[in-house]
């Protein structure tokens, strides 16, 4: 059994290295729509597969490259919240800036390497005799780096996470695509391997160290990788990022607050809901809305807002409801069911249009229609 056990956990170890470079190898494909989200993504893939392999190799090449190393911990684990970092601003539309003030999330990573190299290097028998002596607190404070690392980063994604949740009826008619499913999902990754550098600070501090520690580690970044993997692969960037200003999105609130919706422009907003019917495209946005009507996102967004006292989510859907109303009552298409209803006035899931609808009607779908029955 134990056999078995130690089996199927090398599977799991080497699968999720090999899922790993597939995925890294998918995302940067010719073909493969490129995304500075997806390119993230396998940058993170990558970290976390060097460090499975670094943990499972590492000690059988380096004693055999060098002996002037000093372990001190995995450098790449320092890589990895910072990375996590990037890629939820990236899936969320606020696109990290190339800037020098980027290379300073990596510096713990570089900090390590360079200690790493230089430690043992110095010529000093009192200085080498001292490492050894306090080798231990060392790597106590080595692991006290990555856990407080990743709390902050952590704490940074949950904001993030809270302003893309607020974020999305604003800018989205159908949030299929952005499902609150995968933000759970990618934060359970990011508290399950916070979790585990916390235990192994705990490990380091009260517990004698041996194999068990970095097999565990490797097992979680392989299955965190797998996880990724196949998540990842299926999101999309909720918004296209050249398209939209973080601080249009921030300003919209104080705009309104200084101005009165234009008269003039209400009536363009509705004229052009009812003769253009944009609401049914499934994929309409505040953005694309905006740009149609020829006007910017925060004047749009003002419109909606304090013309209709509704979000733009809510806005659209309630064309969609009305346009649902109408073909029911429509011979034309009579032989449609409700969902093909529903699709025809862009709405783009059952269970989304049966919320919606009982929302803004107070009766389902099929009361609705019974009701029209004569």
């Amino acid at each position: 059994m134990n056999i078995l056990i130690h089996q199927l956990f090398l599977v799991l170890i080497y699968g999720g290295i090999v899922v790993g470079v597939f995925i890294v190898v998918l995302l940067n494909t010719r073909g493969v729509r490129k995304g500075r989200a997806n390119f993230f993504l396998s940058v993170l893939l990558v970290a976390l597969v060097f460090s499975v392999a670094h943990i499972l190799f590492a000690s059988q090449v380096i004693n055999h490259l060098s002996a002037e190393v000093y372990t001190i911990g995995d450098p790449t684990f320092l890589l990895i919240a910072p990375l996590l970092w990037f890629y939820a601003c990236e899936i969320t539309g606020k696109p990290v800036k190339r800037s020098g003030w980027l290379m300073l999330h990596f510096l713990p990573f570089f900090v390590v390497i360079v200690l790493s190299l230089s430690l043992r290097s110095v010529n000093n028998a009192d200085f080498l005799r001292a490492l050894e002596r306090f080798h231990r607190l060392i790597v106590v404070v080595f692991w006290v780096v990555v856990v407080v690392q990743f709390s902050v980063y952590q704490f940074w994604v949950q904001r993030r996470w809270r302003d893309y949740q607020n974020l999305i009826p604003r800018e989205v008619s159908n949030t299929e695509n952005v499902s609150i499913g995968w933000v759970r999902f990618f934060m359970g990754i990011f508290l399950c391997i916070n979790l585990l550098f916390l235990f192994s600070l705990f490990a380091v501090i009260h517990l004698s160290l041996g194999e068990w520690l970095p097999r565990a580690t490797a097992f979680v970044f392989a299955l965190s990788i797998l996880a990724l993997s196949y998540k990842g692969i299926l999101q999309r960037e909720i918004f296209q990022y050249e398209e939209i200003k973080v601080n249009d999105v921030l300003t919209s609130a104080s705009i309104a607050e200084k101005e009165k919706p234009d008269p003039a422009r209400m009536q363009q907003l509705m004229t052009y809901m009812e003769h253009e019917k944009p609401y049914l495209d499934p994929e309409l946005t505040l953005t694309t809305l905006a740009k149609a009507i020829n006007i910017t996102r925060s004047q749009l967004s003002q419109l909606i807002n304090e013309g209709t006292g509704d979000n733009f989510y809510d806005f659209v859907n309630k064309y969609r409801v009305e346009q649902v109303k109408k073909l029911m009552a429509d011979p034309a298409v009579k032989h449609f069911n409700m969902l093909g209803l529903a699709m025809e006035a862009g709405f783009k899931s059952k269970s989304t249009f049966n919320l919606i609808f009982k929302r803004f009607t107070g009766l389902t779908p099929t009361e609705y229609k019974k009701n029209l029955m004569p």
